[in-house]
């Protein structure tokens, strides 16, 4: 399949929940990455990504990165906030979107360098022929990183790609984000629906085009520290999943928008349906607690102390969370 015929992109969404008429599988293994045989602090060479990480492994001789909330501070990969000190400079601060674990890969590095990170896993069974899924994984710009891009995509195959070097993967992607993803404070998903046409048993996330085919913007709030150039994301979330006994229009999508992830003074929660919010912290005591109108509802935490909490949204017997940082 030609490069320039691929299906295109697709939809970016920041914090959608998509729901199916039908329960459906996800086909990823540890999708979220809160699978894994030991914490490590320090920067990952890919031998020690791939004893690190259940399931998943870098494909090539680059390596992705693993960042932990729970690890000591002074890890060049902890997160958020690491109070690393070393000569590398951290690639931004972020929570990952859920539990503990996510993981981080570049999109380019130094121009025409056509350096790439990517990250694979076998799915729990392969795709049927014919049958209709969904892709998606959330990613968010590492905010001290010089630049944004383009390009982020997933690549499905039926056999697991390898290179013994650092370079751009030779595939073409059946989902892609043409546009380019500049967020640095919230989860962007990256989402879309194929029908499969070969019996697709691996995916594969990164930027599979070179350099001279990827569009790059500057980061505004880039840091300018050692090995911060180019462009890294924070990604986290992957899901296959049928999509069962319906077409494309038998998906109901319903907006929920937590806005911003590291917050000041107001918090800013969308709702497509009135929903009782709430609102813990670590410990798990609940400090806010009240059912939201539909709409746009602005919560003001300037009494709030430092720290991480839970936003908990429940509708019913449905019920999601999102963290936020204070």
């Amino acid at each position: 399949m030609n490069k320039s015929k691929m299906k295109k992109l697709i939809s970016v969404f920041t914090l959608s929940l998509v729901l199916f008429s039908s329960q459906a599988q996800n086909l990823v293994p540890n999708p979220s990455f809160e699978n894994y045989a030991n914490t490590y602090c320090g920067i990952q060479f890919p031998s020690v990504f791939n004893t690190i990480m259940y399931n998943w492994i870098s494909p090539t001789a680059a390596s992705p990165q693993v960042y932990f909330t729970n690890i000591e501070d002074s890890c060049y990969n902890y997160q958020p906030f690491s109070q690393y000190t070393g000569p590398i400079g951290i690639k931004g601060n972020q929570i990952p979107r859920t539990g503990d674990v996510m993981l981080g890969l570049r999109t380019l590095t130094i121009p025409s360098f056509n350096q790439r990170n990517y990250v694979q896993v076998p799915l729990s069974t392969p795709m049927t022929i014919g049958s209709q899924y969904v892709i998606e994984f959330y990613a968010s710009l590492g905010d001290s990183m010089e630049s944004a891009s383009n390009n982020l995509g997933a690549l499905l195959s039926t056999v697991a790609p390898f290179s013994n070097n650092d370079q751009v993967l030779n595939s073409t992607p059946q989902i892609n984000s043409n546009s380019i993803v500049d967020n640095v404070t919230d989860w962007v998903l990256i989402s879309d629906t194929i029908v499969a046409q070969e019996a697709y048993a691996f995916i594969t996330i990164g930027n599979f085009f070179d350099d001279n085919s990827t569009t790059t913007a500057p980061n505004p709030s880039a840091s300018g520290g050692g090995g911060t150039y180019g462009a890294s994301y924070f990604i986290d979330d992957v899901r296959v999943e049928e999509v069962s006994g319906v077409g494309i229009t038998g998906i109901e999508q319903e907006e929920l928008s937590i806005y911003p992830t590291f917050v000041t003074d107001q918090l800013n929660i969308e709702l497509s349906t009135g929903s009782l919010v709430e609102i813990l912290d670590t410990e798990g005591k609940i400090i806010y607690s009240k059912f939201l109108e539909r709409g746009l509802n602005t919560l003001y935490v300037s009494n709030f102390s430092k720290g991480v909490y839970v936003v908990s949204v429940q509708n019913g017997t449905n019920r999601i969370t999102r963290r936020i940082v204070k």
